[in-house]
Order: structure tokens, then C-alpha cells, then sequence
């Protein structure tokens, strides 16, 4: 993955990914915790403590959307690598299969297409 992140944001909830984001992050870093995961779940605290990594928890999306809008709408975020499938309306079982199977960022469905 190349450099430790600074600041790693996670939002899936999902445990791999939250374990992930506390080894992704720098000595010194921090972890913001915004999506919603069960309500209890394995994490690999030592790793977070011998590196002093913080954990910090988010009340999901309080607040959020107006500078998260303005950061695309400004060009700082570039969110187009995200959206690694785009699928039609016709094709929206597809996209929910491409989902559960973990492949891919983010799938779109296109109510246009």
C-alpha cells in the first residue's frame, strides 16, 4: 500500500476494514471510525497501542454533508475513483451481486443509463 496514512477514515463498519484502517496508519496517527459495525468486534489493539495510533469514533455523518459537498464541489476530494462499477437500472441485481461478492470500491447504479 505503499505510505502509512496520517489519518486513515474509515466508513464501511466492516471489520476487516476497521482492522485494517489501525495497520494502514502511522506511528502517531489517527483512526476515525465512522461507519456503523457490530456492536462489538475484534480489533487489533496492540498494534494500535505499541504504535500509538488513537481510535476515535464519529457520530455518523452529523453535520458532514455540507463540507463534504463543498470539498467534491470544489475539486479538494476527487470521489470518481470510488466508483469502481456502473450498472444500468435494467442491470441493478447485477450491481448488488458485484457488492456482496466484495468487489470493487463502490457500485453505481444509473437510473439515466
Amino acid at each position: 500500500m505503499g505510505d502509512k496514512a496520517e489519518i486513515s477514515i474509515e466508513c464501511s463498519g466492516a471489520t476487516p476494514c476497521v482492522q485494517t484502517a489501525i495497520y494502514v496508519t502511522e506511528p502517531g496517527g489517527c483512526v476515525v471510525l465512522v461507519g456503523c459495525c457490530q456492536k462489538v468486534i475484534d480489533l487489533p489493539v496492540m498494534a494500535a497501542s505499541l504504535r500509538e495510533v488513537d481510535i476515535r469514533g464519529n457520530l455518523r455523518y452529523c453535520n458532514c454533508y455540507p463540507t463534504a459537498l463543498e470539498m467534491v464541489a470544489s475539486g479538494k476530494v476527487d470521489v470518481k475513483p470510488l466508483i469502481t462499477h456502473r450498472f444500468s437500472l435494467e442491470d441493478s441485481i447485477k450491481a448488488f451481486e458485484t457488492t456482496l461478492r466484495g468487489e470493487g470500491i463502490k457500485a453505481m447504479i444509473d437510473c439515466a443509463r
